[in-house]
């Protein structure tokens, strides 16, 4: 289970440029992921390339996560409830959803740190209570997406 306990200052000088060029890389194709949101033939017509983008952003993706996962761990449901949370607040447009889904993940990490430490006097494996939290809640999106849908 991934814990913050022994994240120091220190460590997160090792991240700061990997985080920094796979947000810088995101926040810059955000237009471009908003049309690759309108699928592949849309996108296609508007003359992108799909597979090339498509790559470019896996690849700022894995970099964001294994940065973030080199300091921290596995942490789980963290990935899967904030960027639907995210999208309910700002809508769909990735130029407000990739800074919304950074501060609401952000905020809710050092939500789950702060109760880890305070509900017992040993602390909690920060991936027990965010899927305590995110289990209930995607369970509640997946139904209120049903419901949508009849």
């Amino acid at each position: 289970m991934g814990s913050l306990a022994t994240v120091r200052y220190g460590d997160l000088l090792y991240i700061l440029l990997p985080m920094f060029i796979g947000s810088l890389m995101l926040f810059l194709l955000r237009w471009r992921i908003n049309i690759l949101a309108l699928g592949d033939e849309e996108a296609k017509a508007l003359g992108m390339n799909v597979e090339k983008m498509r790559l470019v952003i896996i690849i700022c993706a894995t970099l964001l996560t294994s940065a973030a996962v080199s300091i921290s761990g596995v942490i789980g449901w963290v990935g899967l409830v904030v960027p639907h949370i995210s999208r309910m607040i700002v809508g769909p447009n990735y130029s407000r959803l990739l800074p919304m889904s950074m501060v609401i993940g952000a905020s809710f990490m050092l939500l789950v740190d702060d109760l880890s430490r305070t509900i017992v006097a040993t602390e909690i494996p920060l991936g027990i209570l965010t899927s305590l939290i995110g289990a209930p809640l995607f369970a509640y999106l997946i139904r209120r997406g049903r419901m949508g849908w009849n």
